[in-house]
């Protein structure tokens, strides 16, 4: 009775008025260096990091992204110095391993590594780019053929566990898995899970009924928010039984490409709130508008927050597969999204 008198107050208090709010950022897909043959050229990822130094690519956004508890980023590629080992396929993504630098000196806190571009360098790609990581001590998760990992973070008396997985890791192969990985972190203790999931049609503007089924599914596992990447572009944002799946959040800094394929973007940051026991009350959504590139055409690599026409073009985009109003974007805040309150368990005859 008393949690649901407390959830029902929520929508009388600000944010503020909470006894804690933990902040935490989550970027698009991340490609810290790109492909080999494109490795010399001085218009190449690599050709920018030589110019300008690891600290160039996030510059732009450390308004935002330094003032947080804390960021996540999807890496997609891998760490690894030398170009043998490539699987076939069409793009390749690696960055040598210094490159983590770019990460770790730039207010990204950790990764996720479940993606289409880990193995990119096969299991010795996977194993150096773990490496590199650990070296860092930038954290870590996601669930890969190598790879079952999943992480836990302390803010406070706050205690936030991660997931990752494919979709199509999960649909085909993995289901259960990423069902008990939920549960062992909320036996773990955690007070809240989120899930990154990665999946989808690349370039779509709406989101795929698979997608939904992964989020669905995650979220009945016990998950309270569901982060998506993979299509490159911004899809819709959900709001389900007191809990938010964003379909998919675009490019950040991604070297993957020299010419800039899908000019928006956005920061989604989630302000997660805790009463003075430490119950998790639940969590409000701000939708920073963002460019991946300062130049829409030849990719400049360092995203640039949107304003004006840019921002308002970016929320139409999210709007387009988002079947509720969002809030309006506010220039110089976000469009910060309503508060949506975790939903009472129900009560059944043995409680």
């Amino acid at each position: 009775m008393r949690r649901t008198l407390i959830l029902l107050m929520l929508c009388l208090l600000p944010l503020s008025a909470l006894s804690e709010t933990v902040t935490i950022t989550f970027l698009g897909d991340c490609t810290i260096g790109g492909e080999d043959r494109l490795r010399l050229f001085d218009y190449s990822f690599d050709g920018y990091l030589r110019q300008y130094g690891y600290d160039y690519f996030f510059e732009k956004v450390q308004p935002v992204i330094a003032k947080d508890d804390l960021t996540i980023a999807n890496l997609e590629g891998c760490f690894l110095n030398y170009e043998s080992g490539a699987v076939e396929k069409t793009y390749n993504f690696r960055g040598p391993k210094d490159y983590v630098q770019v990460l770790t000196g730039s207010s990204v806190e950790a990764v996720s590594i479940a993606n289409n571009h880990i193995m990119d360098y096969g299991y010795d790609g996977v194993a150096h780019t773990i490496k590199t990581l650990d070296g860092a001590a930038l954290p870590y998760f996601g669930t890969i053929d190598t790879v079952e990992k999943t992480w836990i973070w302390d803010k406070g008396n706050a205690r936030i566990g991660f997931v990752s997985m494919e979709i199509s890791y999960w649909y085909y192969r993995h289901r259960n898995l990423l069902k008990s990985q939920v549960q062992s972190l909320r036996d773990a203790g955690c007070d809240v899970v989120i899930c990154v999931m990665h999946g989808g049609e690349e370039y779509r503007l709406r989101h795929l009924r698979i997608q939904e089924q992964f989020a669905h599914a995650v979220l009945d596992y016990g998950a309270d928010i569901v982060v998506g990447h993979h299509p490159h572009v911004l899809q819709g944002v959900e709001v389900r039984d007191g809990k938010t799946i964003c379909y998919s959040i675009g490019n950040f800094v991604f070297g993957g490409n020299a010419k800039v394929r899908a000019p928006y973007t956005a920061i989604f940051q989630f302000n997660l709130s805790f009463s003075e026991e430490g119950e998790y009350l639940g969590h409000q959504l701000n939708i920073i508008p963002a460019l991946p590139s300062g130049d829409k055409e030849n990719n400049n690599y360092q995203p640039v927050l949107a304003t004006g026409e840019d921002a308002e073009t970016v929320m139409a985009q999210i709007q387009h597969d988002t079947k509720f109003t969002l809030n309006p974007y506010v220039e110089g805040v976000g469009a910060m999204q309503d508060f949506i309150p975790v939903q009472p368990k129900m009560q059944t005859k043995e409680d």
